[in-house]
């Protein structure tokens, strides 16, 4: 997530570069055409260009809509996975007198919640953007490591290697080691360390994780229908493609007598075709929330304030420190 108060130059280039070069060099050789040689026939009236540009920004504007909605849902989801994690973290330790039992079970939640982090973080390639601009300043982080070996450094960093021995050749493996703690549980229940009602309410709030992890996984694994993001691009390029024979014959009569205001027609394209190109980056960067770009949902943060709040409810003092925003950029 970009927690910067403003977009300055040399970050917005590497996003619009290959677009303003593209258009530089076509307005500049379309005007060039109808300056030097006479092309006149290449200027036509802007009134069906700006048609085509009026119904483009709509479509834009609906592709866009839909990207904040799974981005936002996404936060969502998360937002649920701390409440949850809360909720899971006061529950054991109220119910739960013994604490190596409590920060047995805690422990393992953590796990989880970081295994969900980096399932997600996996880069599946046909619902990831084929341009990797956004994804280009945070290539070198932690969570992007090989997932198998961020998974074994998981397990280590809590000492539960345990556990992954049973879990690791599994496809799902928050999954599993989830349904481990619904073992672990119903054992204390079964050796009367916790009533029927509390059995009840834990597992309840286990359910609780299944669920934003589903929700999670939806979004990762199913992109913005391609009908809408293909065909975006297609009319945004259609678009920039014509306004330089639009903007021909305003420009030339923008000035009495003054043949060269012909030439503003190159600097209005290249205004005009950022505003559209970045409208569409934006749905584009936007539609997958878990594509490890700098936009995205800061889940690795996330994760780390639950690690917080849960070792400071099982009253450990040794507490992570807060991820802090690299770049301006929060993973």
């Amino acid at each position: 997530m970009y927690t910067g108060k403003t977009f300055d130059v040399p970050l917005m280039w590497p996003f619009a570069k290959k677009n303003l070069i593209r258009t530089l060099i076509w307005s500049s050789l379309i005007t060039s055409l109808y300056y030097f040689f006479n092309f006149t026939i290449l200027a036509i009236p802007f009134l069906p260009i700006g048609t085509i540009g009026t119904a483009v920004a709509f479509y834009v504007g609906f592709k866009n809509n839909q990207a904040y909605e799974r981005l936002w849902e996404a936060r969502r989801l998360w937002g649920g996975f701390t409440n949850t994690s809360r909720a899971l973290a006061a529950t054991i330790c109220s119910v739960i007198e013994d604490k190596e039992i409590r920060k047995d079970i805690l422990y393992r939640h953590l796990i989880y919640i970081n295994i969900v982090r980096l399932q997600l973080r996996k880069t599946i390639p046909w619902a990831t953007s084929k341009e990797n601009l956004h994804q280009d300043s945070v290539a070198q982080a932690e969570e992007l490591l090989v997932y198998d070996q961020a998974i074994v450094k998981l397990f280590e960093r809590f000492h539960k290697m345990d556990v992954y021995e049973q879990v690791k050749h599994k496809a799902n493996i928050a999954g599993h080691a989830l349904s481990y703690q619904f073992k672990v549980v119903t054992k204390l229940k079964h050796e009367k360390k916790i009533d029927d009602f509390e059995h009840s309410d834990i597992l309840k709030l286990f359910n609780e994780l299944y669920n934003l992890q589903g929700g999670c996984e939806r979004i990762k694994n199913t992109p913005l229908f391609r009908q809408y993001s293909v065909f975006s691009r297609i009319f945004v390029n259609l678009f920039i493609f014509l306004i330089p024979f639009g903007l021909l014959s305003t420009m030339q009569g923008l000035k009495e007598n003054c043949d060269w205001s012909v030439w503003l027609t190159v600097p209005f394209s290249l205004l005009i075709s950022w505003v559209f190109y970045t409208m569409e980056q934006i749905g584009e960067f936007s539609e997958n929330p878990f594509d490890n770009g700098i936009n995205d949902t800061p889940i690795s943060s996330i994760c780390r304030s639950i690690e917080i709040d849960v070792m400071e409810l099982m009253g450990e003092k040794d507490l992570p420190e807060k991820i802090q925003p690299h770049d301006n950029i929060l993973l």
